[in-house]
């Protein structure tokens, strides 16, 4: 799938929670576990092992970010959450490096056409993030429209342009931790 999406800091949560409730329903709890993985020297990340809802999912991105705006190649597969082990293993058989983890816990809905977040992340901070899950082979005008709709629901949560985070977690987690070099 290409995954379409936004995220933006939640300086306030609960008015931002009390919206998305208000608009689409009591939010149900979220919470996830990300596992990523890199090869040798690399400064991004190749795989993620992500455990979510009682259910293990494995999966390849292939990111591309702009001013925020993140267009993304994904590649997922579920398995058994008891296969953790067997997998983390497999990968690093592949040749692969454990890279870093992020926890993310806190509320979900939908739109119908979004995926919509409230999530705490690690000890950076609150983040809403909103995505639109189109196929490989949409026009750019699908895109634009999904870009239209997250950035319509972003405003209508109160979250402001100036919120949107343009660096990707795994940079605000190594700078947090103050990790530099490939990580960075």
């Amino acid at each position: 799938m290409r995954e379409i999406e936004i995220k933006a800091w939640a300086e306030d949560p609960e008015r931002v929670r009390a919206h998305f409730d208000g608009l689409l329903g009591p939010g149900r709890p979220v919470e996830k576990r990300d596992h990523y993985f890199h090869l040798p020297g690399s400064p991004v990340q190749s795989l993620r092992i992500r455990r979510h809802c009682g259910r293990m999912e494995v999966a390849c991105k292939r990111a591309s970010s702009a001013d925020g705006r993140e267009d993304n190649e994904e590649y997922e597969f579920g398995a058994l959450p008891s296969d953790y082990g067997r997998a983390v293993a497999f990968f690093h058989a592949l040749g692969h490096e454990d890279f870093f983890l992020k926890n993310k816990t806190g509320w979900e809905w939908n739109d119908g056409d979004a995926h919509i977040e409230l999530l705490q992340v690690n000890d950076i901070g609150t983040f809403l993030e909103i995505e639109v899950l189109l196929p490989f082979d949409c026009p750019d005008t699908e895109v634009g429209r999904a870009y239209s709709h997250i950035l319509r629901l972003l405003a209508d949560a109160g979250v402001d342009d100036m919120d949107i985070e343009r660096r990707s977690y795994r940079q605000m987690i190594f700078e947090k931790e103050g990790i530099d070099g490939i990580q960075g």
